[in-house]
């Protein structure tokens, strides 16, 4: 009899309110989507959200719905969202996030046909660029030899090679002499030391 009551209450309750069925939380570089699932469409009026800067969680208050608070609070988590709590509040249904990161701007998008509720929450931008910083991978190596930094004698004979070339060109086609030659010498002599000899010992 007490079973019977008891699902008679349930049934009554689901078809009253809106009945959440499960969280999915899924999260991308700016930010965290969470896709709320339930029997009937929820209207925008139903829903409101904000971030509680203090305690790190996001709460989710969904009015004149409900929900198997235990079940959705098992649903898979996924980096920032570290904790699930789902509380009853007369007709509505809160559910909170605790996170790892902060929220700057939250947004809802909703759909009928399937019924659910996608909650966008952004990151901040600066903990979106770090995040990319991170990321960014290391430059490639140069070609011949190491990611090490050049020795001082290569920039040396880098550098005077190409000033003697510069100079022979700026001095005019009547003055031409030994310049040009030479720091075209210096240039290619050194490349070569750097790439096939010192680069091959590496």
């Amino acid at each position: 009899m007490m079973r019977f009551i008891l699902l008679l209450s349930l049934s009554i309750l689901r078809s009253q309110s809106i009945w959440i069925q499960d969280i999915d939380i899924s999260t991308k570089k700016n930010g965290i989507f969470i896709k709320v699932r339930s029997d009937k469409p929820l209207t925008p009026d139903q829903v409101s959200g904000w971030f509680n800067e203090s305690t790190s969680w996001y709460y989710m208050t969904l009015h004149e719905a409900n929900g198997d608070t235990a079940q959705l609070e098992k649903a898979r988590l996924t980096y920032p969202v570290k904790q699930i709590e789902c509380v009853r509040a007369g007709e509505s249904l809160q559910i909170g996030f605790r996170l790892a990161t902060s929220v700057e701007q939250s947004e809802f998008y909703h759909s009928s046909d399937p019924p659910e509720l996608l909650a966008s929450l952004r990151f901040p931008l600066s903990e979106v660029l770090a995040s990319i910083a991170q990321e960014k991978p290391p430059p490639p190596p140069l070609i011949g030899r190491t990611m090490a930094k050049r020795p001082l004698w290569i920039k040396g004979t880098y550098f005077i090679g190409a000033g003697l070339t510069g100079a022979g060109f700026l001095s005019g086609e009547t003055q031409k002499g030994w310049e040009i030659p030479v720091g075209m010498g210096i240039i290619a002599v050194t490349y070569v030391a750097e790439n096939f000899i010192i680069g091959k010992k590496k």
